[in-house]
């Protein structure tokens, strides 16, 4: 599940963002198209803090969604690309 999740997660998430964006900016507080997009924004946020608990917790580091060779996750480092292929975290 979450092999496929990383893979797809840097093409839906900026969908999801730009919808909530949309429905959020376009329509009037309260309304249903408003709520939706409180729920979206909500839940890709959710996603990508659930994942690095996930990670964080197997204790593995972080997997590259092409080679997966795990990155080790280090204190105040942000690492954007596979050491081993290049290809984006």
């Amino acid at each position: 599940m979450w092999w496929r999740y990383r893979k797809w997660k840097h093409a839906v998430a900026p969908i999801l963002l730009a919808i909530a964006y949309g429905c959020l900016q376009n329509f009037v507080k309260g309304t249903v198209p408003w709520y939706v997009g409180l729920v979206l924004a909500f839940c890709v946020g959710a996603a990508y803090v659930i994942e690095e608990i996930v990670w964080n917790l197997k204790g593995g580091g972080r997997p590259c969604p092409a080679c997966r060779h795990r990155v080790r996750l280090k204190s105040f480092r942000v690492h954007s690309t596979c050491p081993n292929c290049g290809e984006q975290l």
